[in-house]
């Protein structure tokens, strides 16, 4: 029996791999930002590299992106990561093998699989700081909150979101600890965080950039976001939101039954909290952070018919979830240039249109047209500020110059290099000599390009919003034009 349990552990984890590696899928949000930092790194990018929710991610991964001039190694990396969840909550569990097959049928581990995401790694290393945080709850020994502090660093080091995420966890878990212990683990946070840290220190020669760039990132999209034409958030859709309450194993909300809330008011406190922040910006691949934790927590009190019950919803979402993966083998989704998820196919009622050929395949093949007809060359990318990046993530050669955002271009045509900024100036009620303001915003960097030199636009659209461009060539999927 024990032969034949493991091998079905083994056949569950093959068919999983071999979704996440067969589909054309990469991810919906973010993925350039991660994979372009590593490109970047790598030695490998046409491009000045954009603002990444996480240099340090790509900064690990770029050896290896270097090494085999692909993206596919994300999804490597991916699998193992999440594997390595699925079996740490077996170990954290004492072996319960129910907590396995619950974490080996959990619908956002097969979500997550084949993502370019930094959200697989930071959630290894979350789980295991609340491991350590409960244990040092119940022991009060201080070398596990020292243990949880370093690892809740390395979380916020991979991505921010662990920071608000780790500010929940604290809460409810040193509430009503002695008030020293805190600076304590505040410094072990530090350490953990320290390698994000040295970085931003050698690319920005200041230890605090990213950190602080994330921050006004976030006042920005509550702002509307730094292009001003749409939410910066997640569209609180009941598509997005629906589908990010399917990634919650079913069971969970079995916990806040009053008496089991009472003794393990703690867990649920912090995942409550968590819930409802993510539900200020719903999206499934959030619950991988959570679900971990939840399934560690049902498993204390789940019946055999619960388990069942648990088992086989998973199952049907699991299969909601990977279906769209299986779809984009071997068809695209709508012509775009991403990958489409769940929660895109149940927005547009599951009508959808299916391509044999995929966006990013056609970019590649006119970009060799391009670059063949005019080598070493500048180009201009619209006629969205981001279309440079869809250029530069999907062109591997090394026959063009640099390809540049249309919005740069349009900075030095106007001649205001300011992009985005806010000031607080209070306004006094009395006569009083001084006034004080507090201001930030965002710059166009001084690249130096010449850009009175640069003689060809590329756009991914039939137009172009440069007046002082001609069309010359249509081209399977771009348009070339030159300057007049």
């Amino acid at each position: 029996m024990k032969t034949k349990y493991w091998l079905g552990v083994i056949f569950i984890l093959l068919i999983m791999t071999s979704i996440a590696f067969s589909t054309r899928y990469y991810g919906s949000a973010d993925i350039g930002d991660y994979s372009d930092s590593a490109k970047f790194f790598a030695g490998h990018y046409s491009a000045s590299t954009r603002s990444s929710h996480s240099y340090l991610f790509g900064f690990i991964h770029s050896p290896l992106v270097s090494l085999f001039k692909s993206f596919f190694v994300f999804k490597i990396t991916s699998i193992l990561f999440l594997i390595l969840i699925i079996f740490s909550v077996y170990f954290i569990t004492n072996k319960n093998k129910k907590a396995l097959l619950l974490m080996l049928t959990s619908p956002v581990i097969w979500y997550m699989a084949p993502w370019i995401n930094p959200i697989q790694m930071a959630s290894l290393l979350f789980l295991w700081a609340f491991y350590f945080i409960e244990k040092y709850d119940k022991k009060n020994n201080l070398k596990y909150l020292a243990y949880s502090g370093i690892l809740i660093g390395l979380g916020w080091a991979i991505w921010d979101t662990i920071l608000i995420l780790a500010v929940f966890l604290i809460a409810s878990f040193l509430f009503e600890k002695k008030f020293y212990h805190f600076p304590y683990l505040l410094l072990f946070i530090i350490i953990g965080l320290s390698p994000r840290l040295v970085l931003d220190q050698i690319l920005f020669n200041f230890p605090l950039y990213t950190i602080l760039k994330s921050t006004l990132g976030t006042i920005a999209n509550i702002s509307g976001g730094i292009y001003a034409i749409a939410d910066g958030w997640t569209p609180k859709s009941f598509a997005n939101i629906f589908s990010m309450l399917l990634a919650i194993p079913i069971m969970y909300w079995l916990c806040y039954d009053p008496t089991f809330f009472k003794n393990n008011k703690k867990i649920i406190t912090f995942l409550s909290l968590s819930l409802v922040l993510f539900l200020f910006n719903p999206q499934i691949r959030y619950m991988l952070v959570l679900v971990p934790i939840m399934i560690i927590l049902i498993g204390k009190k789940m019946s055999k018919k619960q388990f069942k019950i648990q088992i086989i919803s998973s199952l049907i979402i699991l299969l909601l979830f990977t279906m769209p993966y299986i779809i984009q083998i071997n068809h695209s989704v709508d012509e775009s240039i991403q990958g489409k998820e769940f929660n895109y196919f149940l927005d547009k009622s599951f009508l959808i249109e299916l391509n044999e050929t995929f966006v990013e395949d056609l970019i590649r093949e006119d970009l060799r047209d391009i670059t063949a007809r005019y080598p070493n060359e500048v180009f201009v990318v619209g006629n969205h500020p981001d279309s440079y990046q869809t250029l530069a993530h999907a062109y591997w050669g090394n026959n063009i110059k640099e390809f540049i955002s249309i919005q740069d271009y349009e900075i030095y045509l106007s001649g205001n290099e300011v992009i985005f900024e806010k000031i607080l100036k209070p306004t006094s009620n009395i006569k009083n000599r001084r006034e004080i303001w507090i201001g930030g915003g965002m710059n166009k960097r001084e690249s130096g390009i010449d850009y009175s030199s640069i003689r060809y636009l590329i756009t991914l659209e039939d137009n172009s919003n440069l007046e002082n461009f001609q069309l010359i060539v249509k081209y399977k999927k771009l348009d070339l034009w030159e300057k007049i």
